[in-house]
This record gives structure tokens, C-alpha cells and sequence, in this order.
């Protein structure tokens, strides 16, 4: 298992009221966390709907919000 290091205690969103240890990874660790993050998102179209309702991509309803104006 690679080294980690504590680094922050949040309290926010979905974890609101329990804090949480934020982990500083490098290297493979980093790229394997990142993966099995992505597997958890892409498992199913409601986790994909989700992931994109909480980074703002889209709405409550599922339509895509515009991000950019120019």
C-alpha cells in the first residue's frame, strides 16, 4: 500500500456533518485511486447522472446547464 498523508478534515455536501480525512496520493496509488473512482461513477446510468448533477454539468431535472458564456 502506498504512503499516505493527512492532510485536511472537510465537512461539506453528501458529508455534511461527518468529517472526513482527505489523503495526498502519488504515483501508481494515485492513478489505481482514479480509476476505481471513474468504475464507480460509469457503473450505472443513475451514478453517471449523479456525478454530473453534484460537478454542475446538469441540472435536477437532467438538462445540460451552460457552463462557458461568451
Amino acid at each position: 500500500q502506498a504512503p499516505t498523508k493527512k492532510i485536511a478534515k472537510r465537512k461539506s455536501g453528501s458529508l455534511r456533518g461527518v468529517e472526513a480525512a482527505a489523503r495526498e496520493l502519488t504515483g501508481q496509488a494515485l492513478l489505481d485511486d482514479m480509476k476505481r473512482y471513474g468504475d464507480k461513477v460509469s457503473a450505472s446510468p443513475e451514478a453517471a447522472r449523479d456525478f454530473l448533477r453534484r460537478v454542475g454539468v446538469i441540472d435536477s431535472i437532467g438538462r445540460r446547464r451552460t457552463l462557458i458564456r461568451g
